[in-house]
Order: structure tokens, then sequence, then C-alpha cells
């Protein structure tokens, strides 16, 4: 029977193709969830969630206040996750229970912005047709930057999407009129820009910046609409066209801002209640914390500073593009001074709607980048707004730079290289995509250099290798960042400024304070050990854990060969035994295995007591098996024989490698008498002993 062809049609076409971009985006923001904590989710966000969500569950509305940012659609979203971990979620003994919990409250957040993708792709292509709509949507769901932020508990990927959203909608409300005679926008996509520009509003304050933004777009897109095709105006004309659209736009602008402030009111239950302490909040949040320097200090191009000045997110931008995305605005940048160009010559001809809409994209990224240069406080993903605007603009520049190939086989091939560098890129660094650098500027191992890193990402290894240390319950751990590691480790982490005040044992010092100049006194004493191990993610040293000496009472600091360095003891006597406690920094990792002898002499010289045992004690794997940085602090009983002579007696050690005997060299303390002691033998103290010995 002969079945007639499938015939897809291009609405069917285009669903299938955003379906396609919704899987693209959703596999690298949904897998692993449960890897790392950053610091603002676990010191912030997930008390924030789950407090939220606690407030509406009891309608208790003016609990929903918890911050002035407000995030409020981070902690929609994150108590959506809480409750389908209710419902769905199953312990695993894998995962620590707090990441596993963090996971459930990130995925709504990941599914959100993979739905974005899908949304934005129907956009573009209603805005610029195929090839940019196509290139522009894989771009964005395959950018490492904004999968990174797009996995977290957090605000500024989703004001990100929220705002790319409205001013897309925006175009399209234009793009799409439903009354050519009156230019009027259509009434459904400018509703639905001013939704995405309230959810904005309720995300994060610097929402507020697209406002004016919104209002001279309005403006300009009003204006072109009542232009003369073909003519090009002067400028009496066109500031009189201005003059004359300037009610039509504050009208439409009006309708907008009304709707984004519906949204914004209804989806925060503490302005139902109590709207003057929220907006006084919102307003304090962007006055005090946004107007001023970061209070935990910034560093940007190898040094500290309060404010990283207008450099920084241009080569922000730059270090964190891709390759391929670097290639398309450079492209997009040639091919707008030849179409500027052309304009000149030939001043009649009219101005493409893709060209104008790009040139308002362009202009938002100028816009938004300049007023957050202009505050003090910086950090890469203050400028996240732009990122999919930037994205847009190089897929036009790739798309351009493609067409400009002559032959068809050629084109494929660029295409599926981009395609085949930008899939490799995202497999290569899941789930550590905040650790993603351009690689043709040196990638991580440059950019640790230059800016200021570390969020957290690397704290899952360091509490992998520390449960793997079999000292590990000895005592507490410090850490700077002690909520980020405390989840990955049995035991208890402590702040790094409780130094000295306990018997910790290790230490984590993070980059990020090492560049931001934090207590540079403290860290100086507590790196004064070897590394035990360097956390390096994709060349970037993210973490150092040290252990920190074992307590003594007497310091002494004398070396055994290169590898030992004594650092002090601790002596404890009985009336029939003398304890000495030694306590070893291993400097490097020993060449043999060594042995340690400790030897009582009297007044004239002979040996009345000994004990001679490897320096981590019978029990402990021999030295060859040691490695740098270990702290190790053993006793060694030294048993007294009965109706030993009262008096003075010298107590003297040494190392000695087990296959020679020979004698490690001995540098620093107080040497014994060669003649009594023998060679390389270290006078440890003299003790009195009493009568009855």
């Amino acid at each position: 029977m002969h079945r007639p062809p499938i015939s897809i049609t291009r609405p069917l076409l285009l669903a299938l193709l955003a379906f396609a971009f919704l899987g693209l985006a959703l596999i690298p923001r949904t897998l692993g969830l449960a890897d790392f904590i950053t610091t603002d989710e676990a010191y912030h966000w997930i008390d924030r969630t789950e407090r939220f969500s606690a407030a509406v569950a009891g309608q208790h509305w003016a609990d929903t206040l918890l911050t002035g940012h407000p995030g409020v659609t981070t902690m929609w979203l994150g108590s959506i996750g809480r409750a389908l971990e209710q419902n769905y979620g199953r312990a695993d003994p894998h995962i620590p229970e707090l990441v596993a919990h963090l996971a459930w409250l990130r995925l709504p957040i990941a599914i959100m912005h993979a739905l974005v993708v899908a949304i934005a792709f129907l956009l573009l292509y209603r805005l610029f047709g195929q090839a940019i709509a196509l290139i522009a949507s894989f771009l964005w769901a395959t950018a490492p930057y904004l999968i990174a932020h797009g996995r977290l508990l957090h605000l500024d990927a989703n004001l990100a999407d929220f705002v790319v959203l409205s001013i897309l909608f925006l175009l399209v409300a234009y793009a799409e009129r439903t009354n050519i005679v009156r230019q009027s926008p259509h009434f459904g996509y400018l509703c639905a820009s001013g939704i995405c520009a309230g959810l904005a509003l309720l995300t994060k304050g610097p929402a507020l910046i697209m406002l004016p933004f919104v209002g001279l777009t309005l403006l300009g897109l009003v204006i072109q609409n009542r232009q003369q095709a073909g003519v090009r105006p002067s400028f009496r004309q066109l500031l009189v066209l201005a003059i004359r659209s300037i009610p039509r736009a504050v009208f439409v602008y009006s309708c907008w801002l009304a709707i984004a402030l519906l949204v914004v009111y209804a989806l925060w239950p503490a302005l139902w209640v109590t709207p003057g302490a929220a907006l006084e909040r919102y307003i304090g949040e962007i006055t005090t914390n946004g107007g001023r320097p970061n209070g935990d200090g910034q560093f940007f191009l190898g040094r500290a500073n309060a404010d990283p000045g207008p450099l920084f997110y241009p080569i922000a931008d730059l270090f964190r593009s891709t390759p391929v995305m670097l290639i398309g605005l450079f492209a997009a940048v040639v091919f707008a001074l030849r179409t500027w160009l052309r304009q000149r010559h030939r001043p009649f001809e009219p101005t493409p709607p893709s060209v104008r809409y790009l040139a308002v994209l362009a202009a938002f990224v100028l816009f938004w980048t300049l007023v957050m240069t202009l505050g003090p406080k910086k950090f890469d993903r203050y400028i996240l707004p732009t990122w999919p605007v930037l994205i847009i603009l190089a897929a036009a520049g790739l798309a351009s730079l493609v067409a400009a190939i002559p032959r068809r086989s050629l084109r494929i091939i660029v295409l599926s290289l981009g395609l085949a560098t930008e899939l490799a890129t995202i497999a290569w660094y899941q789930p550590y995509y905040l650790s993603y650098y351009n690689p043709l500027l040196g990638g991580g191992r440059v950019a640790q250099q230059i800016f200021l890193i570390g969020w957290g990402e690397g704290m899952d290894q360091v509490g992998v290798y520390l449960q793997e240390r079999p000292d590990l319950r000895y005592g507490p751990v410090l850490s700077a960042l002690g909520a980020t590691l405390q989840p990955f480790v049995p035991v208890d982490v402590r702040d790094v400024e409780d130094f000295g005040r306990l018997p910790a044992n290790y230490a984590i010092v993070y980059r990020e304070s090492l560049q931001r100049e934090a207590n540079p006194a403290l860290y100086a004493q507590l790196q004064t050990t070897v590394a035990l191990q360097t956390i390096t993610i994709h060349g970037i040293d993210y973490a150092w854990i040290y252990q920190l000496p074992r307590p003594f009472r007497q310091p002494i600091d004398a070396w055994f060969g290169e590898a030992l360095r004594l650092r002090g003891f601790t002596l404890e006597q009985s009336p029939n035994r003398i304890t000495l406690t030694p306590a070893w920094d291993v400097r490097v990792r020993p060449a043999g295995d060594y042995q340690v002898f400790v030897h009582l002499l009297n007044q004239q010289g002979t040996r009345v007591a000994e004990i001679n045992l490897p320096p981590g004690g019978g029990d402990a794997p021999p030295t060859s098996a040691w490695q740098a940085g270990q702290q190790i602090a053993v006793p060694f009983p030294l048993e007294l024989p009965p109706n030993l002579a009262p008096g003075e007696y010298q107590l003297v050690m040494g190392v000695y490698a087990v296959a020679s005997g020979t004698r490690l060299p001995l540098r620093g303390g107080l040497l014994a008498d060669p003649g009594v002691a023998g060679n390389d033998a270290l006078l440890i103290t003299t003790v009195r002993l009493p009568n009855g010995h």
C-alpha cells in the first residue's frame, strides 16, 4: 500500500528545532548537579530558599522579604525543587545530604534556562531568520559561561535570561505589528516583554538598568515606524519626528511598565503586606551593597584592589568567550563596518530591519557594560545579561562569514568544526564550567593571574582527598570557606581565623583568599609547611591542602637530611619512663626507610637507656611512603632501668637509614658531643633524674 510522504510544515519544523535546542541546553545544565557548592549558595541561597518556601506554605507573607536583591524568582524556583525533593527525592549514600538537597533546588532553575534557549530560538527566527537563529541558539545552549551560572541556585543567570527575553519580545512586538497603519506593537509580545521585565526586577536590582534602555528603544522603534520608507530625513525632520513620537512611545512604555510592575506585585508576597519595607530593602541593596567596593576585596591584573577599573569587563568578556564566539564577534565588527560604509555611499538604500535590531542589541551591550563599569564593585557575572546578546551578535558575524565562503562543501566543513569544538569544550569542562577561560588567551593558567578566581569549586575534591587521610579525625579542618567544604568531610570545619586557638589538623588555603590579600600574616603562618596536595582544575590551582604542625612545648628547628625537619618536641617524665614526642615536618619525600634512635647518656657518656623506632611509630607506613607536607608526632617512650643513679643525663636523638645504618646529616639545633654520642646526634636536652633510679 502506497503511503504519502510525511509533510513537515514550517511551524512543525520550528517546533522540532526548538525542542532540539531545549535538549541540547538541558543536558549540560542538569547533568551532575550534585557537584560542588558555591559560597553564595552555602551561606545565603539554600537558607533563603528554605525560609521563603516555609513562609509561603505558612502564608506568612511578610517573611518572604529575605534580602534586598530581592531574589524572588530564584527562591520560587528553588521552592519548586524543594517540593520535588520532598515527593520524589531518594537518599543516596554516595552523595552528601546537603549536596543532594542543593541539586534538587538547582534543578528547576537549570530547566528554566534550557527553556529560555528554546524560546529565544523562536524569537530570533522571527527577527533574523534561519541562519542567525540556528547559530545563536547553538552557541547559547553550549556556552560554558552561561552553562556554569545556569546550574546554580543564584541570581545572575536568571537576570540575564529575563532581561534578554524582555528585549527580544519587545523587538518582535514591533516586527510582528498587528496594525501597520497605526504602527501598534503586537500586544501579546508586548505583554510577554513586560512579564519578563517584571521577572527581571524580581530577580535582582540591576534590572533597573533596562528601564531607561527600553524607554529609548521604544522611542526609536516608534520613530522608525513613522519614518517614510526609502527616505533619509534631515536632522530637523528627525527631531520633529522624535517630538511627535514621544506621546506614543510614552503610552506604550507605560503599558509595558504597568505589566512589569503587576508581575512584581503578584509574585512577591511581601509587597502585599509590607510594601514600604520591601521597597526600602530593595533600594538599600542597590545603594549600599552595589554602590561600594566589594567588602571582601577584589583582584585584577595581578594585584588586589578595591575597583578593578574600566578594563575589567572587556577583558573578562574576552577570557570567558569561546574561540568560535570570539571569531564571530570579530566578524560581526568587520561586517558592521562594511555595512556602515556602504550606507554612507548609498544614502537612499533602506536599512534592513534585522540590521536595526542588531544595532539595538549592540547598544544594549554597551549601555549595560557602561553602567556596571561606573560602580566600584565588579564581578564578571554582573554583566551576564550582555552575554546572550553578545552570542547573538557573534552568530550574526558567523552567519555572514559562512555565507562568504564560496564552496558549499567548505561551508559544511567549517560549521562542523565549529560545532564539534563547542561540544567538545562542554564535555571536557563538565561539571567545572566556572573554570572555563578562552584557550586562545591561555585558558585558566593565565586567567588565574588576572582575575579573582574561586567560588567554592574544588572543595569537593578537597573533601575526597581529606577523607583518604588516616589521621583526619585528629582535629578540625580550617578553611575560610568552611560552609563549602563541610558537606564533604566527616569532621568539624572551623574558620581559618581560629588558627592558634584550637589544635587543628589541616588547613585549606583557597586561591581567592590569597588574591584578596585577606590576612596575609595568618596565611603566611598556614603556609610554613609544604602543601600536601594542590587541587588543580583545568590549569587553575584552586586550593592547597596543608597539614598543620603538631603541637610541641619546646621549639628546636633541626634538620636531618633534606627530608625531615624537627620543629620541636614535648618531653614528659614519670618515675620509670621518659616520653619524647618529636614534631616532624616532612619537607620532601624521603628517599628511603629511616629509623630514629633516642639515647640517654650519663655524665660519663655511657648509654643507660635507648629506643629505636620509625619516626611514625611501629604501626605507621615506612618513611619511603611518606609525602612532603606530612606532620607527624609519635611518642617515643624511653623506659628507664631500675636503680639508675640520680643526676644529670643527656637525651640525644638521631636518624639513620635502615638499609645501611648510616646516620642522616644533621644541621641546626645543638650537636651532641661526637666522641660520646657519635656523629650527627642532636642534643635534645639535659634531664635531671631523682633518687630511686
